[in-house]
């Protein structure tokens, strides 16, 4: 078997560990001592690579990981994942083997889920820890806020451990927006009418990114779960970020060809780009194929040699032409920067995707699994067979 992480690559993505540290630490200094610290790890961790992002959070000392479904979970254990996982999704009676040889903790939305889950668990003479989810009215999953009855009944059953309960605020990048208030009157109304029945489940939480970083000291109750913040994606969209996060990805390419190009010809498909004058245009090995969005033709740059350079007409699927006129001496093989917010803030992933009139989450989960993954981890760069020896795997 080849060594695939020798093979020449044309792009490739670099997930910068030891800034997923430093924002951790940024989030742990915002928080009250004691909080909880949870890292979603869901979707592939955001499109950075669960099992690198999983080996690294646990190194800092995050609390849990978030994953969506059962799989994920699942596929953590399998390759020695050994931190608490919390799966966000809703529970099925399906999931009950799999939570419990795998000790994972499973969101339950409902009494009777939680009524055969605790029957299951008397017949094997165990118990699981589980959360309990509530819908403050984001209308996705869990119980109806105000359903104390089913809460309280949830909370007594003998087989399970209620660790926690949390809700999922749906407009916290819009403090300003009444559902805000609302949402945190209605989930800090259950919160106390539990504790006064003397039920109230140790680790509350319903902080996501924007609401741990505006508000950490007002809302952080006893757990927070900021997902894109910790990845260095500002929460708010804005640039320059007001947070001292950095992005842990960058998308990198190469000049794979150049050619000189005529006034009136056009390029790309389509010819939505006609050259006005005789120019130097190179082809960048990345594309749709390779999750860099095609959007709008004649849109958005790449760096190469430190200047930015004019996409041309349309992203294909697997290359994009740009202008190179002004470069002097560029060649094949020069690295094109595609999306770094540390090199320039013109290609953040905060930048690309307002451009693309999208999210962070949208732009670093579409990133496609061929691209080969690069990391930097204590201060050196390796391929995924020299980080699992540092995390001794």
């Amino acid at each position: 078997m080849p060594d695939l992480g020798k093979i020449p690559r044309p792009n490739w993505i670099e997930i910068d560990l030891d800034h997923l540290h430093s924002n951790i630490a940024y989030a742990r200094s915002l928080l009250p001592a004691g909080t909880k610290l949870l890292l979603p790890v869901k979707a592939d961790a955001y499109g950075h690579g669960s099992l690198a992002i999983s080996f690294a959070a646990m190194a800092a000392g995050i609390d849990f990981l978030g994953v969506a479904h059962l799989f994920e979970g699942v596929a953590l254990r399998e390759n020695g994942v050994n931190a608490r996982i919390l799966i966000l999704g809703p529970c099925l009676e399906n999931d009950f083997p799999f939570l419990i040889k795998h000790n994972l903790t499973p969101s339950i939305q409902n009494l009777e889920t939680a009524k055969a889950l605790n029957s299951q668990l008397r017949t094997l003479n165990s118990q699981l820890k589980i959360h309990i989810q509530i819908d403050t009215r984001m209308h996705r999953f869990g119980i109806k806020y105000d359903n104390f009855d089913e809460v309280k009944k949830i909370c007594e059953l003998s087989n399970l451990e209620v660790e926690g309960m949390y809700s999922h605020l749906a407009t916290a990048d819009m403090p300003e927006h009444p559902a805000m208030k609302i949402q945190l009157d209605r989930f800090e109304r259950l919160v106390k009418d539990l504790e006064k029945a003397g039920v109230r489940p140790p680790l509350c939480h319903i902080a996501n990114s924007p609401a741990t970083f505006l508000f950490a000291n007002k809302i952080h109750y006893d757990m927070v779960r900021p997902g894109v913040a910790l990845y260095g994606y500002d929460p708010l969209g804005e640039l320059p970020s007001r947070f001292p996060i950095k992005p842990v990805l960058r998308l990198r390419s190469t000049v794979r060809a150049l050619r000189q190009v005529e006034v009136g010809e056009g390029v790309s498909y389509g010819h939505f780009f006609k050259a006005e004058k005789n120019m130097l245009v190179a082809t960048v090995a990345i594309g749709y194929g390779d999750g860099y969005l095609r959007g709008e033709p004649n849109k958005g740059v790449v760096f190469i040699n430190g200047k930015a350079c004019p996409i041309l007409g349309r992203v294909c699927m697997d290359a994009c032409m740009v202008d190179v006129s002004e470069i002097p001496n560029v060649k094949i093989s020069d690295i094109a920067e595609c999306i770094n917010g540390e090199f320039s803030e013109q290609i953040s992933v905060e930048a690309f995707a307002t451009e693309h009139k999208t999210i962070p989450y949208e732009i670093t989960t579409r990133m496609a699994r061929r691209l080969y993954r690069l990391y930097r981890y204590k201060g050196k760069t390796c391929g995924w067979h020299e980080l699992k020896a540092e995390f001794a795997l």
